[in-house]
């Protein structure tokens, strides 16, 4: 579960407000956390009043923090849905049906502000330069992640805890370079149409090489 959203006042000014957002995560995804100013924001978003950020959200944290409970419940949501339906399969359930709910979520991800846009980017950039702020906002660990390590400890057994632990940790980092490099050739093409990244393939591909990470045999 994400953390309980700031308690600015979220019902002021529905248009304006999604324009702050998705202005301020797209600056925030393509240059970084520190290096962007909130006048930056309003200029960014076309409002006039310097303090419109400071008005819809408090303050530049309370602006971040909205922004990543805003993709991690869409991401939350999609993923519990599918590691439901991998659990419903029960002794059927395969490594792929868990690499599917892990992924899919990710590359499906839609918002009433274009996160799917940015989103990856942004909580790459928060990860790097505020990691305590992103722990305290999403939970790393949340109900449908717990139960897909869960899962993929029991599927690859008898491969040890700490290396089914290892191979999860690799195949997620290998999972956001990838997802980030695909969001970013997308946003950058005409009518999030690319030569590579938009072809089904490429999404397998992405799936197979985290499945492949998990279930590569362990070195004697």
């Amino acid at each position: 579960m994400t953390a309980p959203r700031p308690s600015s006042p979220a019902t002021r000014g529905g248009a304006t407000r999604n324009e702050l957002k998705r202005a301020a995560r797209r600056l925030f995804a393509e240059r970084g956390i520190a290096a962007v100013g909130m006048r930056e924001v309003v200029e960014a978003a076309g409002q006039r009043n310097a303090a419109a950020v400071h008005y819809y959200f408090g303050s530049k944290d309370d602006l971040l923090r909205e922004l990543l409970i805003d993709g991690a419940d869409l991401i939350e949501a999609r993923r519990k849905e599918l590691i439901d339906a991998a659990e419903r399969k029960g002794a059927a359930m395969t490594l792929r049906d868990l690499v599917d709910a892990i992924v899919l979520p990710n590359v499906e991800l839609r918002g009433e502000t274009g996160e799917e846009e940015t989103y990856f980017r942004f909580i790459v950039n928060v990860q790097n330069e505020r990691r305590e702020l992103f722990r305290d906002t999403v939970p790393e660990h949340s109900d449908s992640y717990r139960r897909y390590v869960e899962h993929v400890r029991r599927l690859l057994a008898p491969l040890p805890v700490v290396l089914a632990n290892q191979r999860v940790l690799f195949a997620g980092l290998a999972m956001q370079t990838l997802v980030a490099a695909r969001e970013a050739a997308l946003d950058r093409s005409d009518n999030r149409d690319h030569h590579f990244w938009s072809r089904p393939d490429a999404l397998t591909g992405i799936i197979d090489a985290m499945e492949a990470i998990l279930r590569n045999p362990a070195t004697a």
